[in-house]
C-alpha cells in the first residue's frame, strides 16, 4: 500500500524533475525564385532563423522543409552542442529533409530511423497514397542525461493535399508509435500536419483515436495567444487554423506551451510559426508510455 508520505515523495520528485523544451519548425524550403524584396526569400530569412533559434535553444526540435544547404543558420543559431539526424525523402540530401536536432549535452541517442509514409515504408522515395512527392517520418530513442529516462521523438510533415495521403501517414505514424507504447517509452511526436487540429481526420486518428496529448490543448498554461501557425508572412491573427502540432503521450506531462511569433528585425523567420513546449518526461522506470 502507498503512503501518503511516499505519494508526497514521489511527487516532490516528479516536480524536480527538469522539464525538457520542445520545438517543432517549418523552416520553407529555400528556392531560387525569390527576389530580396521577397518575404520568403532565404538570404533574407536565414538571419532571423539564427536569431530566433540561438534565443529559444529547445533540447529537442523537429523541423520541416530543409535542404542540405540550407543548415547553416540552424547549427549557427543552436550551437555546438547540437546534433541532427534524418536524411531527405529522396535518399541522401535529395530533396527536402525533415531533421530531428537535439542537444547531446541533455539528450544522448541510442537509436534512430526513417520510413516513408507510404504502403511501402522502407523504400527511399516511395509514394503510395496519390501525393505528388515523397513523404517521410524520422524517429529517435534517447537517453536523457538530466534524470536516466528514455523517450521517443518521432517528427514528420504530412501532404498538403491529399486527404488518403495524410489519413494513412497519420495511422502508419500511429503503428511505428504503438512498438514504443509497448515498450513503455513515452513519446513526442512534432510536425506540420497540414491540418486543423481538433478538426481533421489526420488529427482524429493521433489524438481522438490513438490517444495522443494535443500539448496546446493540455498544457497547464499557454505563454502566447492562441496564433493560427501559418500566417504565410501575413498579419499574425488569432485562428483555429493550427496545422502545426506537438502531441505527446499521456505520461508525459505539459507544463506549458506556446505559438512563437518571433520577428527578429521585423522579419519572418518562415511563412510558419513555430509551436513550442515545455514537458516533463517520466523519470527512469517509470512511465505508461500510453
Amino acid at each position: 500500500m502507498t503512503t501518503p508520505a511516499a505519494t508526497a515523495s514521489n511527487t516532490a520528485d516528479h516536480d524536480a524533475t527538469p522539464p525538457l523544451h520542445v520545438m517543432s519548425f517549418n523552416a520553407l524550403f529555400r528556392t531560387s525564385s525569390t527576389t530580396p524584396e521577397d518575404p520568403g526569400h532565404w538570404a533574407r530569412r536565414a538571419p532571423a532563423i539564427e536569431a530566433l533559434l540561438a534565443a529559444e535553444r529547445p533540447h529537442l526540435l523537429g523541423m520541416q522543409e530543409m535542404q542540405e544547404g540550407t543548415f547553416g543558420p540552424v547549427e549557427a543559431g543552436l550551437g555546438r552542442s547540437y546534433r541532427r539526424i534524418g536524411t531527405a525523402t529522396r535518399g541522401g540530401s535529395d530533396g527536402l529533409i525533415n531533421p530531428i536536432l537535439y542537444d547531446a549535452e541533455r539528450l544522448e541517442l541510442l537509436g534512430w530511423n526513417q520510413f516513408w509514409l507510404s504502403d511501402r515504408p522502407r523504400e527511399i522515395g516511395s509514394a503510395t497514397w496519390g501525393n505528388a512527392g515523397p513523404r517521410v517520418a524520422v524517429w529517435a530513442r534517447f537517453r536523457d542525461l538530466a534524470t536516466g529516462g528514455e523517450l521517443v521523438h518521432l517528427n514528420t510533415h504530412l501532404d498538403h493535399v491529399i486527404t488518403q495521403a495524410k489519413v494513412k501517414g497519420a495511422q502508419l505514424i500511429a503503428d511505428h508509435l504503438l512498438q514504443f507504447r509497448y515498450l513503455h517509452l513515452p513519446t513526442i511526436t512534432t510536425g506540420d500536419f497540414n491540418s486543423v487540429a481538433a478538426a481533421s481526420p489526420a488529427y482524429t486518428v493521433l489524438v481522438e483515436e490513438f490517444g495522443l496529448q494535443d500539448t496546446w490543448l493540455a498544457a497547464e498554461r499557454r505563454t502566447s495567444p492562441g496564433w493560427g501557425t501559418f500566417p504565410h508572412f501575413q498579419d499574425v491573427e488569432e485562428s483555429e487554423f493550427r496545422i502545426d502540432w506537438i502531441l505527446a503521450s499521456q505520461d508525459v506531462q505539459v507544463l506549458d506551451a506556446s505559438i512563437n511569433a518571433m520577428r527578429p528585425d521585423g522579419v519572418f523567420p518562415s511563412d510558419h510559426l513555430p509551436v513550442q513546449a515545455q514537458v516533463r518526461m517520466p523519470g527512469a522506470g517509470s512511465g505508461s508510455g500510453g
